[in-house]
């Protein structure tokens, strides 16, 4: 076989080679080949590596085929301006190297520690008998780079040189491999083969033709004419090669003329961009503006006609838990129970009053108890289905006899069943208050009448935004749809809103003015105060307003205790043994406390069980230890 091999595989010594990051790369490879009379190849190599990482040393393998061996091997590293040289040895050290022979192989082994450096080694040998010669030409043809680098090799060039004697006409070059390289008869002596980057697993192949006269002391002789042999299989290797290189030419004018079109298309995307550009930049802020617009329009409530500061009457003959749903647009809170509570005491269909019951064993202690009991013989007409359906859960089925104790609900529901069939009459209680807060008319759909001309914007928006995307790839089209699309989407959300009608609007504004009412009354002329038998009334909107306490605080300014003792009441009046506003304070805290406590145990009996093995479920109580929970915040 013609073709040899001089393989220059580099890679990082065993004894440092672990799982890193280290790499390496080689910046610039250079090899002079000097041909002798008798056929030997004098071959200097320059291989400079640039090192990132830390490195032991590197491997060199020399392939001997096709020659009749190698000598006069010497190994050197530029240090300083100059060459230093390793010396032969049977293990590691510095300055060394060892060599073994492996089948063809010469396998060296150079130890030169370096580090995140740049360091060209120098390798100098002699390979016997590698040029051939015939009876017409002399020939040195050899894979000077083989196909085992793993990494790029860059700034390759190599020089071929040959003995005196012969024309620069009589000399004929060939070269092998990536066709981006270039190969030349520089003079009558000398052959370069020069290629910029070579990629990893790609050989290079020189032939060098010359007179066979030039090496006439070599022995391997061939007894034949091989130049037109030569001839005729380099021109079919350059044909193909040439073919290449025109589709790779074709392919390039190809790219090129698409990239003149693309460049034309995208000049003439530009000047209409820019065209309109100012339409895009006014349907952009128009679009703003109608989503803007539809959002004021139709999110908000109709404006009350009622503007009054304060509001001195009941607004509506409704239940508080009514008026809640209505303030809160469909919500019901458990204050809502106890002023239920409050207003059938005051209706006379069933009563509260205070007991003392004593506990303790040992040290009895007397503790003050409020029970709820239904009046004997009173009927429940005119009361609302979520009043009698109060009257029915507490004094029916969670007091006994017609009458609970307040305080006793949480004994009441510390089993589970209990508290879930709580929860249960809890949420049936809403919902009947959620039928008759729907039959007042406080609320309605919302009415987007008039409102078309925002969903044709959106849907211009939207619709010019994708066109001009696709088809003019403006930049600008991606806020156009997006509007667009906010705007549709902001429709559908506007539409699910719940409104009040008219009446709910001007009904809010009066229970609104009539909690302020509530809040300073006593700072008002008394002459333009209720009596104390309609704040008995008041009070249990009060309670639902959650300014109960406030009301209370403010009734000694205003009424007597005389006036306490008007028959007509019922709950404040002193002949029922609650003549003090501070016993009527501590009646609805503790009273409300319970029920909210019910209620609160209630939904916590109704929530999922805790997970001990971490697959889920409802939140536990405590704490894991994690950091944090200091933090907070407020006002001042």
């Amino acid at each position: 076989m013609l073709c040899g091999l001089i393989a220059l595989s580099v890679v990082v010594s065993p004894i440092i080679s672990k799982a890193d990051n280290r790499s390496y790369n080689i910046s610039h490879y250079h090899m002079t080949i000097d041909i002798k009379p008798n056929g030997d190849a004098h071959i200097r190599e320059r291989i400079t590596y640039d090192f990132d990482g830390n490195f032991n040393g590197i491997f060199r393998d020399i392939d001997l085929d096709a020659t009749d061996g190698i000598k006069e091997i010497a190994v050197y590293v530029e240090d300083g301006g100059g060459l230093r040289q390793f010396q032969q040895s049977q293990g590691e050290g510095q300055d060394v190297y060892e060599l073994t022979q492996e089948s063809n192989l010469t396998k060296l082994k150079v130890y030169e520690r370096s580090s995140y450096e740049e360091k060209t080694f120098v390798f100098d040998y002699i390979l016997l008998n590698v040029a051939e010669r015939y009876d017409d030409i002399g020939v040195f043809n050899r894979k000077v780079i083989d196909m085992n680098w793993d990494v790029f090799l860059e700034d390759v060039h190599i020089t071929i040189t040959i003995p005196e004697g012969a024309g620069k006409e009589e000399l004929r070059v060939f070269a092998h491999g990536p066709l981006t390289g270039v190969s030349e008869i520089t003079d009558e002596r000398t052959f370069t083969f020069v290629i910029s980057e070579l990629m990893p697993n790609t050989f290079i192949e020189t032939l060098a033709i010359f007179p066979p006269g030039l090496i006439p002391d070599s022995t391997r002789v061939y007894n034949e004419e091989k130049l037109p042999q030569i001839l005729e299989n380099e021109k079919r290797l350059a044909d193909e090669a040439n073919a290449e290189r025109e589709r790779a030419r074709e392919e390039l004018k190809r790219l090129e003329e698409a990239e003149k079109e693309r460049a034309a298309r995208e000049a003439r995307l530009k000047r209409i961009r820019d065209t309109l550009l100012p339409g895009f930049v006014i349907a952009i802020l128009g679009g703003i503006y109608g989503l803007i617009r539809f959002i004021y329009r139709y999110s908000r409530d109709l404006r009350p006609e009622f503007q009054g500061d304060y509001y001195r009457e009941l607004p509506g003959d409704y239940t508080p838990a009514i008026m809640t749903y209505l303030l809160t647009k469909g919500n019901t809170d458990s204050k809502d129970i106890m002023a239920t509570i409050m207003d059938l005491v005051r209706k006379k269909k069933i009563t509260i009053r205070r007991i003392e019951t004593e506990k303790g064993l040992v040290f009895k202690r007397t503790q003050e108890q409020y029970m709820i009991s239904l009046i004997e013989g009173v009927g429940l007409d005119g009361l609302y289905p979520h009043e009698e359906y109060l009257i029915s859960w507490f004094l029916h089925k969670l007091g006994t006899g017609g009458s609970l104790i307040l305080d006793d609900l949480k004994n009441i529901l510390k089993r589970k069943s209990r508290a879930l069939e709580f929860q249960r009459d809890y949420e049936s209680f809403k919902n009947m208050v959620k039928r008759q807060g729907e039959r007042q008319g406080f609320f309605m759909k919302n009415d987007l009448k008039g409102s078309g001309i925002y969903a044709l914007i959106g849907l211009f928006l939207l619709a010019t935004g994708v066109i001009s995307l696709l088809l003019l790839k403006a930049p600008v089209g991606v806020l156009m749809a997006v509007i667009g699309f906010v705007t549709l989407i902001a429709m559908l959300i506007v539409s699910a809103i719940r409104k009040w009608t008219r009446y709910g609007v001007e009904q809010t504004a009066m229970w609104k003015a009539f909690k302020k009412f509530l809040l300073h009354f006593s700072n008002m002329d008394r002459a333009e105060i209720p009596s104390i038998v309609i704040w008995e009334h008041y009070l249990v909107y009060a309670i639902s307003l959650g300014v109960a306490k406030e009301v209370i605080d403010q009734l000694p300014r205003v009424f007597s205790e005389a006036e306490l003792m008007d028959p007509n009441l019922t709950y404040m009046g002193g002949h029922r043994a609650l003549g003090s506003f501070m016993i009527i304070n501590s009646m609805l805290n503790n009273t409300t406390t319970a029920i909210n406590n019910a209620v609160s145990t209630a939904a916590v009996a109704a929530s999922p069980s805790s997970s001990g093995s971490g697959m889920g479920g409802g939140f536990s109580g405590g704490s894991s230890g994690g950091g944090g929970g200091g933090g907070g915040g407020g006002a001042f």
